[in-house]
């Protein structure tokens, strides 16, 4: 099987052009708003715009999740698209209108916050509905290269269309790509998920989803130590802009950050699709990898030249690629159909819960000290938490795990 035959399937080919471009507008509008903030706000400002982000995206995760596990996924996200433009055209208007830009921002975020709620966990569970298991590496290796396509260009088209023409712009060309995503998922067929027993309530639909969580040690371990990991990460994400700007750079430069990372990503993916990682050592490599990336981010804070530093995004980049097409198809092979949007919501939870208090955090200790000191201590969280993963075999042992209640399905081998 190769990534030829993955893009071969006509719905899947799709989806991964229209999320891809969808996914460019989103990384424009992300670009032209970080920078606008850190400018006239500075990094407590910037934080907060973060946070807002994830208050409007957590508290209905699960909702969207349960959702998501009732119809099809095509038709969530085609809602999400669709209500995600019309937010932030809302917000172009109020910018427009003369409203103070930093709190007009705030609140965009928020709501596109809340709808990304039921788009993220609808389209992870989509892909599997579309694509065969045995072609689920090549299928998220091609969804990695078309997400790091989008992070590529995004930041170079975000970077210089802010430093040219303002936010308001970026903002019109996220509405463009909302709507052309939605006419995409228009042209995908609803698939029904299939449900073997009546449905509950929410609480009922979230017991049975973390039910099957803990008796899966590499999926509970992950969770939990993503919550930790997170942290660190978003507080060197706000950290990135102030590098930038202390070396006398501005945001060209910051849109060629992110493009850069977005390029090793890309590559990271294509070497996950062409060479899949066998299950047996996927977990090993995830954790390995993991450690790679916190420490290549360590560098990005050193007294060193832009372009030294662009290395060190360009090798984390690859990393995370890689690891991002063993995550996927891990979660793709080896989660039941009518559990999907539910355990991905789960997974975003527990992966980002924490973050809502970590982009001020990480603002305010930039502020009170220098962004070294905070990439330092941020680093050695990461990298203590997730060795746990390389230490304990259960964890890293990125398996389904039959059991009476959730026994192993046609679907799901154990193993390839």
């Amino acid at each position: 099987m190769s990534m030829r035959d993955a893009w071969g399937i006509p719905e899947f080919r799709r989806l991964l052009i229209g999320n891809g471009v969808n996914m460019m507008g989103s990384s424009i509008f992300i670009i032209g708003m970080s920078w606008t903030v850190a400018q006239i706000g500075g990094p407590k400002a910037f934080g907060l715009i973060w946070t807002s982000y994830f208050l409007g995206h957590l508290p209905l995760l699960l909702y969207g999740g349960m959702v998501v596990d009732r119809m099809p996924r095509r038709t969530v996200a085609l809602m999400a698209d669709l209500s995600q433009g019309v937010l932030v055209t809302l917000g172009i208007i109020a910018l427009l209108a003369g409203f103070d830009e930093i709190k007009t921002l705030l609140v965009v975020t928020f709501l596109t916050g809340g709808a990304t709620a039921f788009s993220i966990p609808a389209i992870g569970a989509l892909v599997p509905d579309l694509v065969d298991e045995e072609l689920l590496p090549q299928a998220n290796a091609l969804r990695g290269v078309a997400m790091t396509t989008a992070w590529m260009l995004g930041p170079l088209i975000g970077g210089f269309t802010v430093g040219l023409w303002g936010i308001e712009v970026c903002l019109l060309i996220d509405v463009v790509t909302f709507f052309f995503s939605g006419v995409i998922l228009w042209t995908i067929s609803e698939i029904p998920v299939v449900r073997d027993e009546e449905s509950g309530g929410l609480q009922e639909e979230v017991v049975e989803a973390w039910a099957f969580v803990k008796t899966q040690p590499w999926l509970f371990a992950g969770i939990l130590m993503f919550m930790i990991w997170h942290i660190g990460d978003s507080a060197i994400e706000i950290g990135v802009p102030f590098i930038v700007e202390n070396k006398g750079l501005g945001a060209n430069e910051y849109g060629l950050f992110g493009a850069v990372g977005a390029l090793g990503a890309m590559v990271g993916s294509i070497l996950g699709g062409i060479r899949p990682i066998p299950k047996e050592i996927r977990g090993k490599v995830f954790y390995i990898f993991i450690g790679g990336i916190a420490w290549c981010m360590l560098m990005w804070a050193m007294p060193i030249p832009f372009w030294a530093i662009l290395v060190f995004v360009l090798i984390e980049g690859v990393l995370g690629g890689t690891l991002g097409v063993i995550w996927r198809t891990t979660m793709s092979d080896s989660v039941d159909q009518h559990l999907r949007g539910r355990v991905n919501s789960l997974d975003a939870i527990g992966s980002l819960i924490f973050i809502p208090f970590a982009p001020i955090l990480g603002g305010a200790m930039i502020e009170a000290t220098n962004v070294l000191t905070t990439y330092s201590i941020a680093v050695a969280f990461m990298v203590l938490t997730t060795t746990a993963g390389l230490i304990v075999p259960s964890f890293r042992r990125f398996e389904r795990i039959a059991t009476e209640r959730f026994p192993i399905t046609a679907d799901q081998n154990p193993s390839h």
